[in-house]
């Protein structure tokens, strides 16, 4: 392969990089920026094949050329928004890279799919970009959970739910919202029965619930959602909840029916109240 088209293919992958580092480190750049920065990283490969020096194919250059390659074409103006646009940028040439070689290698690298591997590795970024981001920042949000009542106990995670503001009517106690399946081997047996129920009946749980312990610890909790004016969630008090290494008091746990996350990842939200 001829080296000018080694370059204007680098070139134009490079400018195609950069574009898609800029729409998701949302930091804004002028196309001729853009360009410039591509430049930059094409005519290192005109110098990698031109000179023998071997210090140009050591990783620490490529590194060095990397940082070059983000401030010229962004010129960030703290070190923490140059690392995280840096990051963004190796997280894009790394899978586009990976996905060029798998599609070359599969059609026993046959040059011309290339561009299929560019395009591929493009639409695999748009589809799958708020996924990454969002597992992301629910990784940082996500906390151990312990939950005991009468000498039985599971462990859960819980995610950190900024949006969580119920409390006990009663005893104005933070709740945190666990779904029914994550912890129904401490809940009662017919537990299930009252959460299928349209609205609460307070008959119903003094039938359901006929243990003393039971009925001292349920909890009624008013709430309001989207597509929902009102409901009563069912809750109780447990006997401890554990967030990470910090015992919480003064907690009411409420009973979700449905899954709370699709992906499994979680099976709690926690009131940010409850963390201070």
């Amino acid at each position: 392969m001829y080296l000018d088209v080694i370059f204007f293919e680098n070139l134009i992958i490079n400018y195609l990089i950069l574009s898609l580092t800029r729409k998701f480190s949302k930091k804004g750049s002028k196309p001729i920026k853009l360009f410039l920065g591509a430049l930059l990283g094409a005519c290192y490969v005109l110098i990698f094949f031109l000179l023998p020096y071997k210090m140009i194919h050591e990783v620490f250059a490529k590194i060095i050329l990397s940082l070059l390659i983000i401030y010229m074409a962004f010129t960030p103006k703290t070190l923490k928004e140059f690392l995280r646009i840096l990051a963004v940028f190796y997280l894009i040439s790394f899978a586009i890279g990976g996905t060029i070689f798998a599609v070359l290698y599969t059609a026993k690298f046959n040059l011309h799919s290339l561009w299929i591997g560019i395009l591929i590795a493009i639409l695999l970024f748009y589809t799958n970009w708020d996924y990454i981001v969002r597992k992301s920042k629910e990784e940082k949000m996500l906390y151990s959970l312990k939950i005991e009542i009468f000498q039985k106990q599971i462990e859960i995670k819980g995610l950190l739910d900024t949006g969580n503001r119920l409390y006990d009517p009663l005893t104005k106690s933070p709740v945190v919202v666990v779904e029914f399946l994550a912890m129904k081997n401490i809940l009662p047996d017919n537990m299930e029965i009252l959460l299928n129920e349209e609205k609460i009946d307070f008959n119903k749980i003094f039938e359901v619930l006929k243990e003393e312990r039971w009925l001292s610890r349920i909890r009624l909790i008013p709430f309001i959602s989207v597509g929902q004016s009102k409901g009563i969630m069912l809750g109780f008090k447990p006997d401890k909840l554990v967030v990470g290494e910090k015992e919480i008091r003064n907690v009411i746990v409420g009973v979700y029916k449905s899954q709370i996350d699709k992906y499994g990842n979680y099976a709690a939200l926690l009131a940010p109240e409850i963390l201070v």
